[in-house]
Formats: C-alpha cells, structure tokens, sequence
C-alpha cells in the first residue's frame, strides 16, 4: 500500500514542480528579454515598472521554495506511516474528491495528526489536545470548507481550513477520540 501511495505523490510533485518550474523559467526569461530591450533605449519611465516585475520573480521563486518543503514533510510523514495507517489512508481517499484524494490536507499517523499547508505543516499529539471544534467555514469559493479549531492543553488554539467530508471529519473525529477519550469533540459543522 504505501508503495502505491508514494508513487501517486510522486507522480504529483513531479507535475506540480514541473509547471511551477516551467512559469519560473519563462517569468525569468521575459524579464531578461524586457531588460535587453529596455536597456537598449533611454526610457527611464519603465524603471518601476521592470522593478516590480523583478519584485515579482523574486517573490515566485521564494514560493518555490516552500514548495520543495511542502512536499518533503509529506513525503516524510508518508513514509512513517504503518501498514494498517496506509490502507486506512487508501480507503479515506475514495470518499474524498479527486484533488484531495492523494494529498489530504490532513494525515493521521501514530496517535498524531499533521495538517498540511504550504508554507507550514504543524503536528499535533492527540495527547495534547483538549478540544477539537468544526466550524463551517462560508467565506471561501474553495472545497475547504470546514474551519477545525484546535485547543491545546496549554490553552493555545490553532485553526485550519480542510474540506468538509463527513467522513474525513467522522474520521478524525474517531481517531481523536480512540487516542485520547477526554478530547472534547463539537462539531458545529451541520
């Protein structure tokens, strides 16, 4: 099971870092070329806008950065992941939608969950969680639906956005009730 899980993962990074790889280079090119022509002519009125377009480029290939690390931790926590965890993770994919079926927004491994954002990737042990709240979250044109609160026993609260499956949240419901049964679970969703 995990084999095939990392083969349809790496199938999407390798897409994925494929096109953003691909807009970086002609983002740069386009920039070089705009550069030789300008530079070519006296026109001291493009300056800004050639900057910005600089800025721009810099700021898209930072994202590539995050990118690679996104893509590293979940390939990592993939990879931590025991037999019965991975078959349990191939069956929570069929009743999810297609973008999500292979890269969930988030996983649940080793009495642990991890969600699954791209500039972070916060891990939480259900030993330490108090509460865990679903919201529905209308503010989005987007599937993630579902606003999940996290209250930690130190009182700090964490929310993400996820898709709003009823089974997706039957199941971390579950989960998080088997590995800590003082969890208090409010689901608000409906």
């Amino acid at each position: 099971m995990k084999e095939l899980i990392l083969k349809k993962i790496a199938l999407r990074k390798r897409w994925s870092l494929g096109l953003f790889i691909t807009c970086l280079i002609l983002m740069w090119a386009g920039l070089f070329i705009l550069l030789y022509y300008t530079s070519r002519d006296d026109n001291s009125y493009l300056h800004f806008p050639l900057f910005l377009i600089l800025f721009i480029c810099l700021l898209f290939s930072t994202l590539g950065i995050f990118m690679f690390k996104f893509f590293k931790s979940y390939i990592t926590t993939l990879n931590e992941l025991s037999e019965k965890e991975s078959s349990m993770f191939v069956e929570q994919g069929t009743s999810r939608p297609f973008a999500e079926q292979w890269m969930p927004s988030f996983i649940i491994y080793q009495g642990k969950v991890k969600f699954f954002k791209l500039f972070k990737q916060p891990e939480y042990d259900f030993a330490d969680i108090k509460a865990i709240q679903f919201k529905r979250f209308n503010f989005t044109k987007s599937r993630q639906d579902c606003r999940i609160n996290i209250q930690l026993i130190n009182g700090i609260k964490h929310y993400f956005h996820v898709n709003g499956n009823l089974s997706q949240r039957t199941y971390l419901k579950n989960e998080a009730l088997a590995c800590n049964p003082k969890i208090i679970i409010d689901d608000q969703y409906d």
